[in-house]
């Protein structure tokens, strides 16, 4: 039997600083049967370019203004799906560095209602892991347990179910965006994996943590995560998003005033250190989640 045919779908947003380690990750993966489709959100450092060059027989759509993550994969999605090769998609985010062997143990594992991830291991921290998969605690809005720096061993030595993983990384059969659909354009950046997932599995989709296949990842390169402030913004905004759309009242007013007291101490300490721009950012995500300012939206300048 031949391999299953894997779409790798690549969003690229002003990546040149690291896009060339992922196209030199990219080059020693020993699965054959695969085509690479990269999305372009209206990058200004020339990263459209540079993909044409590296990737001759990718297809490349660039985008005139930046439509998001979710924008962007929704539009590489559609023309996967038009295309009709695909048994299934791989999310692979432009920062990461994937393993010559990793697609291999993802795709035997992989079905027509399983999704597969790998272990996601800090570029920067060897050995160490990112806080790519595990399971959610929809009380709170976040891992119910943390593995962000802990030791790759964490992550087991079998495969094992999980609840939400990221898609930095994750193989999807074809038909489940005709289950599930695309990715909530809502989002436009952050928890749009969450939502994915969730969905998924609301469908009869099962999610497994393959620790034999593993990736770097270079964590928040190109937002920057809760550390810069359009990342600060959309993380602030979308939480909230996520569990009011998932977990019904109650847990959201549980949740609600959880988060609203964690973010009033965490615009304490970041005032106290100056970052007032962190602060600004947090006020915006919070204002625009309550005027329902959803996809792009409004993040601060500064």
């Amino acid at each position: 039997m031949s391999e299953p045919h894997v779409a790798i779908l690549t969003v690229t947003t002003n990546a040149g600083g690291h896009l060339g380690a992922y196209f030199d990750a990219l080059e020693r993966v020993s699965y054959s049967n695969l085509s690479l489709w990269l999305v372009d959100n209206a990058s200004l450092d020339g990263s459209a370019g540079l993909a044409a060059q590296r990737a001759p027989s990718a297809t490349v759509l660039v985008n005139t203004a930046n439509l998001g993550f979710t924008g962007a994969c929704n539009r590489g999605l559609t023309a996967i799906l038009e295309d009709g090769r695909a048994d299934y998609v791989l999310f692979l985010n432009d920062d990461t560095e994937a393993r010559p062997g990793f697609l291999g143990p993802l795709v035997a594992l992989a079905g027509p209602r399983t999704m597969v991830a790998p272990a996601t291991l800090l570029k920067d921290s060897p050995g160490r892991l990112d806080d790519s998969a595990g399971d959610f605690d929809w009380w709170r809005g976040t891992w119910k347990t943390k593995t962000l720096g802990l030791p790759a061993t964490v992550a087991g030595s079998y495969p094992h179910a999980v609840e939400v993983a990221n898609l930095s990384c994750l193989l999807v059969p074809v038909g489940a965006f005709g289950d599930v659909g695309l990715l909530d354009d809502n989002f436009f950046v952050y928890y749009d994996d969450t939502d994915f997932c969730r969905r998924a599995q609301d469908r009869g989709y099962q999610i497994i943590l393959e620790p034999a296949s593993q990736v770097e990842h270079r964590k928040g390169a190109t937002l920057g995560g809760q550390l810069s402030p359009v990342g600060c913004y959309y993380l602030t905004r979308n939480r909230p998003y996520l569990i009011w759309k998932h977990a019904g009242a109650a847990r959201f007013a549980v949740f609600g005033v959880y988060f609203l007291g964690t973010r009033v101490a965490r615009m304490a300490l970041w005032a106290r250190a100056g970052r007032w721009d962190l602060v600004r950012a947090t006020l915006a995500g919070l204002r625009d989640f309550v005027l329902r300012r959803m996809g792009t939206g409004r993040p601060p300048k500064g």
